[in-house]
């Protein structure tokens, strides 16, 4: 009975402690509570993460570098060992709280990446199971080979079966650990950045499974390891065969276009956390059950787009870094002390390292991806993430490894990274080809195609108000027998809800593709191409891509097909084509698109800047008016070399401006290159009045000025009832450079004149305007080879 009340009395007197602090007007230090020490804890993990990126990311690391190396310069290795910060800022009782919001965090991530990952991409690259399987499993037999037997002479490691598991980790490469890090060198679109992805993918399953089994056999009974194993099961084979036909429905009754309704966005977030706790109650690790979730979630518009799209953004910049804070805050330097077993795992872990590197080389070398190349791509699948730092963390909670040797491990994590993603950012060039060149000439131009020969043109749309000006343009080209034309019309749309970029065919029987589901406003865009196709005036092959890729990157598969199939001419929509797309960041986007394809295209660059109406193409007749402006340069004279093709239509009429500036001729002074273009765009000239002498469609006007500012007066003189006008996106007259101009002009992408034919002060901004540029490395080229001729 005494006992009982004392019992009592005890319960009466203690009091709950205080989560939030009444203020300093009570002389309370807010920090002594949880809540508003946790508020202070964010704020300073997140301020210093985002500090380290901005001042490391020109030095090539990533976010997930940055957010690691926060955690340990706040933690007790060097800013956490200050008494004040250590007892008031990071007191060891309100680390729970921060730490709960860091494994949110982690649960989050790995079911968005696992909600992205389509299982369909395994096939990805050729080369990318001949360089992931010895990546994979000799790696994997030299790091068992050698990391076994040594085992025992690393203190803090349990023994049994978990070393085989922990040096079979190590030499893994997780795909959701290279994917972030390609993001943020921008290298998803890329060659390398592709084979490595889809190498990662091929055993993706596999270490998965081994982890599970992992997780599975190091309990301490048989009889544990056996009921998780069953309720593993169990539980895949709940969310395979009941939650995957509710998500399959739940995409399907969504009307295109149009994104999931918010109720099944918010329990699906909530069912990854039941699923998380189910995971962790079972004895498997919480994020099992997530990741299962998200892999049977249809990744893409709807339902994947959308629950990437709400969720992405808080739980990357907010709640992720409070894991890897977590992850660094527990790593402590003055803990290693045995340096016998230093030496040993560092040496077992860098074999390991060094291992994949040359074998993934070896087999890149074997597919004939250059050394360079190669040697890179041993580096990124030495890449480490979120996967290695989640299962390092459960270890040293379960005791399988003391903090000794978790800290040799988060480091290893945290160098390897560093010194990988700062070696591929500063010696990887995306626009550089893996192998060796094509056969034949990698760079074309409009002038390079023979009368006689195809005339390919690769045509890229974001939205089907493009067709009809498109289609136009096509048929003013003048397909003929001799000389038919081959359209790629890439359908370019932004990577959202996916983790991988892929570029489609489209193919009009095959709409339930299982690689990339078609709706209805693609096969509308692609099948308004194939009717043209079939009556146009001449024979026009269409040949009908999606390109699903972030648009920071788009421009490399774009260069890519230039290269592979030779493609002369590429056209582009101009970014404010469509007032609809106005003042959005897809604006933005778009024009950083076409400056890409601008600087880095092997071939001549088009923008259609879409101001008027299309020329009247109907089945029965077809008519267009063209005015082109020549000032010199090789720009000009692409832009010339089309309107010559374009004028073997006889349903074409063609106005050709050719202005001589007087002043420059008065002068004299002509420099080498100057006297190099000349003498190039009077070859060209010539040769145009030649072949189109007495053709009826042609109208010559040579105008001559006394300086740029009557070249400028005399074309907006010019004005008249044009279906498209072309210009040079450059110029051989000094005068009217981008730099020196570039305070006049408000579109550099279109230069002075095309940025002036494309202003409501040119034909009321009402007609077309195509601004052509030639492929900088061809005007570099072609110039030196006509320097040695000239001599």
């Amino acid at each position: 009975m005494a006992q009982y009340e004392q019992m009592i009395s005890f319960r009466v007197c203690v009091q709950p402690s205080a989560i939030a602090s009444k203020g300093f007007w009570f002389k309370e230090n807010p920090l002594d509570y949880a809540f508003p020490a946790t508020l202070a804890q964010i704020i300073l993990v997140v301020v210093t993460s985002r500090l380290l990126y901005f001042l490391l990311k020109p030095l090539g690391q990533t976010k997930f570098s940055c957010n690691l190396l926060g955690g340990f310069i706040l933690g007790p290795s060097l800013l956490g060992r200050n008494q004040v910060i250590r007892d008031k800022l990071f007191n060891p009782k309100h680390a729970s709280l921060w730490a709960t919001m860091g494994l949110l965090g982690a649960t989050y991530s790995m079911f968005i990446t696992a909600v992205k990952f389509d299982i369909s991409m395994i096939k990805g690259s050729k080369h990318s199971l001949k360089i992931g399987v010895p990546g994979f499993f000799i790696t994997v037999a030299i790091s068992l080979g050698l990391g076994y037997p040594l085992a025992t002479y690393i203190a803090g490691i349990k023994g049994g079966f978990f070393p085989i598991f922990l040096f079979s980790i190590i030499s893994f490469t997780f795909f959701p650990d290279i994917v972030p890090a390609l993001e943020d060198l921008n290298l998803m679109n890329s060659e390398l950045g592709q084979i490595a992805m889809s190498s990662a993918l091929h055993f993706e399953m596999i270490q998965w499974l081994f982890s599970t089994v992992q997780d599975i056999a190091t309990k301490d009974k048989a009889i544990h390891g056996a009921l998780t194993f069953i309720s593993a099961v169990a539980l895949l084979v709940f969310i395979v065969y009941v939650i995957r036909p509710l998500m399959v429905s739940i995409a399907k009754n969504t009307p295109e276009g149009q994104q999931v309704k918010e109720f099944y966005v918010v329990a699906i977030l909530a069912g990854a956390l039941v699923l998380s706790f189910i995971s962790d109650a079972i004895g498997c690790t919480f994020v099992l059950g997530p990741v299962i979730l998200g892999f049977v979630i249809p990744d893409g518009p709807p339902l994947g787009a959308t629950l990437v799209t709400k969720t992405e953004l808080l739980v990357s910049e907010l709640l992720l870094p409070l894991f890897f804070f977590r992850i660094g805050f527990r790593i402590n330097i003055l803990s290693i002390s045995d340096w016998k077993s230093f030496t040993t795992l560092q040496a077992i872990i860098g074999a390991s390292y060094v291992a994949k590197m040359v074998t993934v080389t070896g087999a890149a070398l074997c597919c004939k991806i250059s050394l360079r190349n190669s040697l890179l791509l041993g580096i990124i699948l030495n890449i480490r993430g979120i996967i290695d730092l989640t299962l390092f963390s459960r270890w040293r909670y379960s005791q399988l490894l003391n903090e000794h040797v978790y800290t040799q491990l988060v480091l290893s994590v945290l160098i390897g990274n560093m010194i990988a993603t700062s070696l591929v950012h500063f010696t990887y060039r995306p626009h550089l080809r893996l192998g060796p060149s094509p056969k034949g000439p990698r760079i074309r131009n409009i002038q390079s195609v023979q009368s006689n020969s195809p005339f390919d043109i690769l045509c890229c749309i974001h939205n089907e108000e493009s067709i009809r000006n498109l289609t136009s343009l096509l048929e003013a080209s003048n397909p003929t027998e001799a000389s038919p034309i081959c359209a790629y019309i890439i359908q370019a749309v932004e990577l959202v809800g996916r983790a991988v970029p892929v570029l489609v065919p489209y193919k009009k029987k095959k709409e339930g593709n299982k690689f990339y589901r078609i709706n209805s406003l693609t096969h509308h865009m692609m099948q308004a191409f194939l009717n043209y196709s079939e009556n146009s005036s001449g024979p026009v092959l269409i040949q009908s891509f999606t390109m699903i890729a972030p648009y920071k990157s788009m421009h490399e598969t774009i260069c890519r097909l230039v290269d592979d199939n030779l493609v002369p001419l590429v056209i582009l929509p101009f970014h404010e084509n469509h007032q609809v797309m106005v003042g959005t960041n897809l604006t933005a986007s778009i024009r950083q698109f076409n400056n890409n394809v601008q600087e880095y295209s092997s071939c001549t660059v088009g923008i259609l800047v879409e101001r008027g109406l299309p020329g009247r193409l109907t089945m029965s007749h077809f008519s267009y008016n063209v005015a082109t402006f020549f000032i010199g340069g090789p720009d000009d004279r692409e832009a010339l070399a089309l309107a010559a093709r374009m004028l073997g239509n006889q349903n074409v009429v063609l106005t050709v401006y050719k202005f001589i500036v007087r002043k420059k001729l008065s002068n004299g002074n002509y420099n080498e290159d100057e006297e190099m273009e000349t003498g190039l765009d009077k070859s060209m000239v010539d040769e145009f009045k030649l072949r189109n002498n007495g053709n009826d469609g042609l109208n010559w006007r040579d105008i001559e000025v006394e300086d740029s500012i009557q070249l400028i007066d005399a074309i907006m003189n010019s004005q008249g009832d044009y279906d498209l006008v072309m210009v040079g996106r450059r110029h051989a007259d000094n005068s009217l450079r981008d730099e020196e101009m570039s305070e006049f002009v408000h579109y550099v992408e279109l230069g002075m004149i095309g940025d002036m034919l494309a202003s409501s002060d040119f034909c009321g901004g009402m007609v077309n305007v195509l601004v052509l540029q030639e492929s900088k490395e061809l005007s570099r080229n072609y110039g030196s080879a006509f320097r040695k001729i000239w001599e």
